[in-house]
C-alpha cells in the first residue's frame, strides 16, 4: 500500500509539473553558470537556501541565497557531487569532503584507482562508485575521520550510479546490470537484468528501483 501511495504521488506530481510547463505557469530564471571555458554544467543539487552545481571546467559552483540574492564561489575540481550542510563532497580523481561555508578542503579519500563518477551519503555512510568497476562502502564517524568498510566487486564494465538506504545498496553499471547489496554485511544479494544497453542513471526507494539506459528505456 505505501508503494502504491508514493507511485500515485509520483505520477500526479509529474502531470502537475509537464501541465504548469505546458500551460506557462512558472517562472522561469536563467543563471549563468560562469564556465570561465563555456563548457557548461555537468551536475547539480539544491536546497533552500544554496545550489552547488559541478561545472565541466573542473570547478564547482556555489551559490547561496541571501536577501534574494543568489551569491556564487567556487571550491573545487569535479565529476560528480553530493551535499549535506555544512559539508560538501564531490569527486575527481578521489573523493573529497569539503566545508560548504567556508570553501575548505577536509578531507581526501583515497581508494578507487580511476575516476570516481557517483557518490552518495547519508546518516554516517558513504558509498562511491568509479570507472574502476569497484564500489567502495566508506564509514563517516565525520568530515575529517573517514574509514573503508568495504570494497564490493562484482561489475564487469565501469559503475555509473549508486543509491542505498538502510537494508540495501543498489548499484548500475555500464555491464547492463543492476547489483543488489545488503547495506549492513556487504553481501551480495542479486542482480536485475533487463537493459539492452549501458545503464547511466538510477534512483532506489522503498521496494522501487528506477532505471534508465542508453537503450533509451526507462525500468
Amino acid at each position: 500500500r505505501a508503494l502504491f501511495l508514493f507511485l500515485f504521488c509520483l505520477l500526479s506530481l509529474l502531470k502537475t509539473i509537464e501541465s504548469n510547463w505546458r500551460c506557462g505557469r512558472h517562472s522561469l530564471q536563467r543563471i549563468h553558470c560562469r564556465s570561465e571555458t563555456s563548457k557548461g554544467v555537468y551536475c547539480l543539487q539544491y536546497d533552500d537556501q544554496k545550489i552547488v552545481s559541478g561545472l565541466r571546467d573542473n570547478t564547482i559552483k556555489v551559490r547561496m541565497l541571501q536577501n534574494g540574492i543568489l551569491m556564487a564561489w567556487s571550491v573545487c575540481a569535479i565529476n560528480n557531487i553530493n551535499y549535506l550542510s555544512p559539508s560538501l563532497s564531490c569527486s575527481a580523481g578521489n573523493p573529497l569532503v569539503w566545508d560548504v561555508n567556508a570553501g575548505e578542503m577536509l578531507n581526501t579519500l583515497i581508494h578507487h584507482c580511476e575516476a570516481v563518477l557517483h557518490l552518495r551519503f547519508n546518516n554516517g555512510m558513504m558509498v562511491t562508485c568509479s570507472k574502476d568497476r569497484s564500489i567502495a562502502v566508506w564509514d563517516m564517524a565525520s568530515p575529517t575521520d573517514i574509514t573503508l568498510r568495504r570494497v564490493l566487486v562484482g561489475h564487469r564494465a565501469a559503475v555509473n550510479v549508486v543509491d542505498f538506504d538502510d537494508k540495501y545498496i543498489v548499484s548500475a553499471s555500464g555491464d547492463r546490470t543492476i547489483k543488489v547489496w545488503n547495506t549492513s554485511t556487504c553481501e551480495f544479494v542479486r542482480t536485475l537484468n533487463g537493459h539492452k544497453r549501458g545503464i547511466a542513471c538510477l534512483q532506489y526507494r522503498d521496494r522501487l528501483v528506477v532505471s534508465g539506459s542508453s537503450d533509451n528505456t526507462i525500468r
